[in-house]
């Protein structure tokens, strides 16, 4: 259940929202005298500024959940760079595993004869 301060919050950013809205659209049916020009763009643009919070506000994202994933997805960044790490690790001990088991079983092998046994046969 949502408290009384997010409702609160929820109906002043829907509020803002749609007079922003009016305004815009006010501004397009009317025209605005060249002396009051400048100060009604500059009102319209600070309350256009805030839009993105006045969305958040209506959405329901919270600025600490933002930052709370952000530590979330650091973290599993961290686990997958450490998880790259020890698999890498793994392989160069397989890849060395399997080079002293080839060098160990050449070694062991008795020499071929090959060539002696040609020579022989002829």
């Amino acid at each position: 259940m949502k408290t009384a301060k997010e409702i609160l919050h929820f109906s002043g950013s829907l509020l803002v929202f749609s007079l922003i809205i009016l305004i815009m659209y006010y501004l397009t049916q009317y025209q605005i005298p060249e002396d009051n020009r400048d100060p009604i763009l500059t009102l319209v643009g600070m309350i256009a500024a805030s839009l993105s919070m006045i969305i958040g506000s209506i959405t329901g994202s919270k600025p600490s959940e933002l930052s709370e994933a952000k530590k979330q997805i650091s973290s599993l960044q961290m686990k997958i760079d450490m998880l790259v790490e020890s698999k890498d690790a793994l392989e160069n001990l397989v890849i060395k595993v399997q080079e002293d088991i080839i060098t160990n079983l050449v070694d062991k092998q008795k020499p071929c004869d090959c060539d002696e046994n040609k020579e022989e046969q002829k």
